[in-house]
């Protein structure tokens, strides 16, 4: 890991090094699994729990190329602009949710091998450090480099990378190597042609390269007729789908609660059905979607919620309100 800090030296803008501390992890840890993983996140802190915990169980089973997605808390919003500074505002949403994901999942992995292979007991988690670098100042693009005591267990995340930062992607996954965590947080690529025309500049190697980084957490909002839905994954789970209830609807200040109303099993490939749903979603104009491992669909979500009991469709008037939260909801 420190010779990828040595390469990337003359891209980086500014370094800043810090210390996380990351959170505690109880020590029994299988019920606090279970209960961290039954449910939806209910907080920024909870959001990066489970996405820590994600990480840890994959990289156990030998997964290391992460494609993560995190609801980020807003800041700086306007009335009119939930983001007026784009990505390089999200990015400063996302950094702090990100140190702590990746001090968190390393801190854990490592406990957790150290007290498989000593008895040892209350063991203080183990520091670790954090290296933030601007790596492309066009678009602000950050690299987090996370530095453990083993070597083996550095990683490095990359915040809201787009598909023109593909060459450098590709650098840091060759630099990095196949047993360190190389993780994606939001990634911006959705379809095919965000990498180009086909056969052109070499799209379908590009386009099958990002689509090696499984989403290992995924957590993300979604409006369908009227409803506030979200959509959750964590490793090694299946895709679950959430909708946003309020105790009176009528009441702004009323408590709100996220029933699962479905779930949808992970693809790990791509199946025949797969590829024809995909060129039905405008596969012949721009060649499709990038692979999504199964993610429910619009229409699949609308049928999870049509197929309530009891279901009703929204008004007019409930549909503009629940638009006006969708835009202003997050964690």
């Amino acid at each position: 890991m420190m010779q990828l800090l040595l390469i990337l030296s003359t891209l980086t803008l500014t370094i800043t090094t810090t210390v996380v501390t990351g959170f505690a992890v109880p020590s029994n840890t299988n019920s606090f699994d279970e209960a961290l993983t039954s449910r939806f996140p209910t907080s920024p802190d909870d959001q990066v729990r489970q996405a820590a915990l994600s990480l840890q169980l994959a990289k156990r089973d030998g997964k290391t190329r992460h494609d993560i997605r995190l609801l980020l808390p807003v800041i700086g919003a306007t009335e009119l602009d939930d983001w007026p500074g784009g990505a390089r505002q999200m990015m400063e949403a996302a950094s702090p949710l990100v140190q702590n994901l990746m001090t968190l999942s390393t801190e854990t992995s490592i406990n957790t091998e150290t007290n498989e292979n000593e008895e040892t007991e209350n063991k203080a988690p183990t520091k670790v450090s954090i290296n933030e670098s601007v790596i492309d100042p066009s678009d602000g693009l950050r690299a987090l480099f996370c530095q453990a005591p083993k070597a083996s267990e550095d990683s490095c995340a990359l915040l809201l990378p787009s598909a023109d930062n593909y060459q450098l992607v590709k650098k840091m996954d060759q630099e990095v190597g196949q047993n360190r965590n190389l993780v994606m947080v939001n990634s911006q690529w959705r379809r095919k042609t965000d990498f180009g025309v086909a056969f052109f500049g070499g799209r379908d190697e590009k386009v099958s390269f990002v689509e090696t980084f499984a989403p290992t957490y995924y957590c993300s909002n979604v409006m369908v007729d009227g409803d506030i839905c979200r959509v959750l994954r964590m490793y090694p789970g299946d895709w679950r789908v959430y909708l946003r209830d309020m105790e009176d609807p009528n009441d702004p200040m009323s408590s709100v609660d996220w029933i699962m109303i479905g779930s949808k099993p992970l693809l790990e490939s791509k199946t025949a059905q797969w590829e024809i749903d995909a060129k039905e979603d405008g596969g012949d104009i721009d060649g499709g979607k990038i692979f999504d491992y199964g993610k429910p669909t619009y229409n699949e979500i609308q049928e999870m919620i049509v197929s309530r009991e009891g279901y009703v469709p929204k008004s007019i008037s409930e549909r503009a309100a629940s638009a006006f939260n969708f835009i202003k909801d997050t964690l």
